[in-house]
């Protein structure tokens, strides 16, 4: 026995090691550097046209530590001279950055400017940064003051735009690209042998209560699974089968559901109202998907215990298999709806990249949250009835508070903390930088997922034990 233990300890050890490997393969580039592009403001209105005269500035502060490029959308007007130039410069302060000449005829047909600096030493991330602007006829630029979310427009809290010295209210319609440097790669090691160390010693804390016979929650949970494992994939079985019978299409909805609400979405919030987000059929449909689980999940979860009264009362079995068992049923239509999810991107031209191998980690994070939050709600729902209401509001409020179908971008500075706390912001907001950006999350994301799904487990797991000797007396 005790060699047998030995052994299944080494295939643990290799199984993670192997993990490590991957996941660092997978985010090693993105760990040392990453790309980032800001949003930029809502066309509001047209600058005067410029000339020799004349001159636009825009304050604004360095978001990255290297710039690859500035994009400006501007109105070339029928009559501006064929060979003029519109020359761009910018400085720091007094120091002057890079100065450049481009002729109109590098124009873009939707009036694209792209500023592409070379060979310029930097400031620090956040400087204050001037742009300057001169043409010589013919060229006018657009400027705005609000922000989309979806059918409301949110004001900017921005200043610095100058014509010819004299403040104008808003800003250019103006993108940073750039590049910023990362330093998580020299901890990826460290970090990855010392979570190694802490999981070796509760697996050999849990060996030695169970060679000494002393009681131990790890080993009780991981005995009733294999115990009741077979129960658990009936259940979860039964419950995929139950949603789509006497349905002539099945499991077809699976697919066709998310389908279905984004291009519903997509009418309302980019066709009658204005939106800025780019590509926003894959950003929408990423965030209707995972929502639509959450909410599914925890509806089913928390109806669980109080649905199934019956075999509860006439048949001893472990009571949290019925949620569990509900958020996985669950989780099979989640993964089903990711299909169509990945269609749209081949056919949007999102770029497909090896993080998208990081896909079944934001759904695992997602789905123990769901677990967490389905324990709590089914044992709340045994003793007051009204959570069932209670919750379809707070679901609509999540809804509304998360990034579905609008961008961060108009939340104000303010609040922005209080926003990042929202645990479905995280979820998305990992989601939608594998697929849409095409890049590894920065470790505080994969920190605020895990934290996120392990607090809403363990509170779930401390509230059901709890509260579970006591449900056939309210049942």
């Amino acid at each position: 026995m005790k060699k047998n233990y030995y052994g299944r300890l080494l295939c643990f050890t290799l199984a993670y090691i192997l993990l490590a490997l991957l996941l660092f393969w997978i985010v090693k580039d993105d760990w040392r550097r990453t790309a980032i592009s800001t949003d930029a403001v809502n066309r509001g209105g047209v600058l005067p046209e410029l000339t020799e005269e004349q001159e636009i500035t825009q304050e604004f502060s360095l978001a990255a530590d290297s710039l690859t490029s500035l994009t400006l959308s501007a109105n070339r007007q029928p009559g501006a001279p064929k060979k003029a130039a519109l020359k761009a410069v910018l400085s720091s302060g007094e120091k002057k950055l890079y100065e450049t000449e481009i002729p109109y005829s590098l124009i873009g047909p939707e009036g694209a400017v792209h500023i592409e600096p070379d060979g310029v030493e930097w400031p620090a991330r956040g400087t204050p940064l001037t742009l300057s602007l001169k043409a010589e006829g013919g060229l006018s630029f657009w400027y705005g003051q609000t922000r989309s979310a979806g059918k409301f427009e949110v004001a900017t809290e921005t200043a610095g735009l100058r014509m010819n010295g004299q403040a104008v209210d808003g800003e250019l319609v103006l993108v940073q690209k750039g590049i910023r440097n990362l330093p998580y790669t020299r901890y990826y090691w460290p970090a990855a042998g010392l979570l190694l160390l802490v999981l070796l010693a509760v697996i050999q804390y849990c060996h030695i209560c169970r060679v000494r016979g002393k009681e131990n929650l790890l080993n009780r949970g991981v005995m009733l699974m294999k115990q009741y494992r077979y129960l658990l994939k009936t259940l979860v079985v039964r419950d995929f089968k139950i949603k789509y019978r006497a349905s002539m299409l099945g499991v077809l909805w699976s697919f066709l559901n998310p389908l279905l609400m984004t291009f519903v979405y997509m009418f309302v919030f980019s066709t009658l109202f204005r939106s800025s987000i780019e590509n926003f059929v894959v950003y929408l449909m990423s965030g209707i998907i995972l929502f639509n689980y959450f909410s599914e999940a925890s509806n089913l979860g928390m109806q669980s215990i109080v649905g199934n009264a019956g075999l509860i009362k006439k048949v001893y079995m472990p009571k949290y298999i019925f949620p569990i068992s509900k958020v996985l049923s669950s989780g099979i239509n989640l993964c089903i709806s990711l299909i169509p999810l990945l269609i749209m991107m081949l056919l949007t031209g999102v770029r497909f990249s090896k993080s998208l191998l990081l896909i079944p980690l934001v759904l695992l994070f997602l789905i123990l949250f769901c677990i967490g939050v389905s324990l709590t709600l089914a044992s709340a729902m045994v003793y007051f009835r009204d959570v069932q209401f209670l919750w379809g509001i707070l679901l609509t409020i999540l809804n509304f508070v998360s990034p579905i179908f609008y961008p961060e971008s108009i939340i104000p500075a303010r609040f922005i903390t209080l926003y990042h706390m929202n645990p479905m912001y995280q979820y998305l907001f990992f989601m939608r930088t594998i697929t849409l950006g095409g890049i590894s999350p920065t470790p505080i994301t994969y920190l605020y997922c895990a934290l996120a799904s392990l607090i809403s487990l363990a509170v779930g797991l401390f509230v059901f034990r709890r509260s579970q000797s006591n449900f056939v007396h309210h049942l």
